[in-house]
């Protein structure tokens, strides 16, 4: 979110002529890629949630669902170390739990 902001004020800034184009150019694409990763990492908070409503709610079945290794992975690359680790070791003990009864 903040290098959105700083590309958007590069592009100000270089339409006055106070920094170079190519600054300004390099600065955008950090943005948006700022702006990519920040969609990323809305899209694992709002699946962390649903897990933690899951769990709240006692929904076994809705958490097994929704466990995967793989989101626990874009969590780690996207999110940072922290989210990342907790949801490998969560995928772990979820896995763990009985399957619920029909």
């Amino acid at each position: 979110m903040v290098l959105g902001l700083v590309g958007f004020a590069s592009a100000v800034m270089s339409e006055q002529g106070i920094v170079s184009p190519v600054a300004s150019a390099e600065l955008g694409v950090i943005g948006f890629l700022s702006v990519i990763f920040l969609i990323i990492d809305v899209v694992v908070i709002s699946r962390t949630w649903k897990m933690y409503s899951a769990v709240k709610n006692g929904d076994i079945a809705t958490l097994k669902s929704l466990n995967s290794l793989g989101w626990a992975i874009v969590a780690l690359i996207f999110s940072g170390v922290i989210p990342g680790v907790l949801l490998l070791i969560a995928h772990g003990r979820i896995e763990d739990l009985p399957s619920p009864q029909a």
